[in-house]
């Protein structure tokens, strides 16, 4: 069975990402969390817009208008990729149903818990992203991409979004009891941060310098840095 890492490579080489693998890694690594313990494995991604604006935007097969029409389809929904299963007899991955994936997990955004939106609520655009995207990891990952669920939740309270991948904010999706946290801003969408004393380098949702307390400061502020 391929592992959680190949997942990246494999959505380049198909073409679902057209940017450089650089460019996207570390916020793959961000948005990417799993965990495999006592022969059990579950990966949870969530996907934000800005991944989908930072994977495509070099694509030329892609015209500005239908950028702007994908970009705004899926903007509107949280969207969470999970699969989980046991590992059996000579690895053979076993993964969950939908229905007991949805039945043991929830989405907390900002300390409000979103319940799963089902085919009915969902715009037509994003049913063709999910029915395109799912026999895509199938096909690519075997069981481990046929049993990969993709969840949607609303991301829209009162006009505005409720979830910004830039913005200070929070989600946390729990499975089976295990919790995994995300904490916003994302430093991989940000300009790096740095130590003007000691030069060193920080993720961009950094403020401080975490070994010496100092204030950190825009790398771009920082002349030769």
């Amino acid at each position: 069975m391929k592992t959680p890492s190949c997942i990246l490579a494999l959505l380049i080489v198909f073409g679902v990402v057209a940017c450089p693998a650089a460019d996207v890694s570390e916020l793959t690594k961000e948005t990417q969390k799993s965990v495999n313990e006592n022969k059990k494995f579950t990966l949870v991604w969530w996907i934000p817009t800005e991944f989908w604006s930072l994977a495509l935007k070099d694509d030329k097969n892609i015209t500005d208008a239908q950028r702007t029409d994908f970009f705004t389809a899926l903007d509107k929904y949280t969207i969470v990729v999970v699969v989980t299963g046991d590992f059996g007899p000579m690895a053979a991955f076993q993964a969950k149903s939908r229905t007991d994936i949805i039945q043991n997990s929830e989405l907390r955004v900002n300390d409000k818990v979103l319940p799963v939106l089902a085919a009915a609520d969902i715009s037509q655009s994003a049913v063709n992203f999910i029915a395109m995207m799912k026999p895509l990891m199938a096909n690519m990952l075997g069981n481990f991409g046929q049993g990969m669920e993709f969840l949607l939740y609303s991301n829209e309270q009162k006009g505005a979004k409720m979830l910004a991948a830039t913005k200070p904010g929070g989600l946390t999706y729990t499975i089976y009891g295990k919790a995994f946290a995300w904490h916003l801003p994302l430093g991989s969408l940000l300009p790096p941060e740095i130590d003007p004393a000691t030069k060193e380098q920080f993720p961009g949702n950094y403020l401080f310098n975490p070994y010496t307390g100092s204030k950190l400061t825009p790398l771009k502020a920082v002349p030769d840095a």
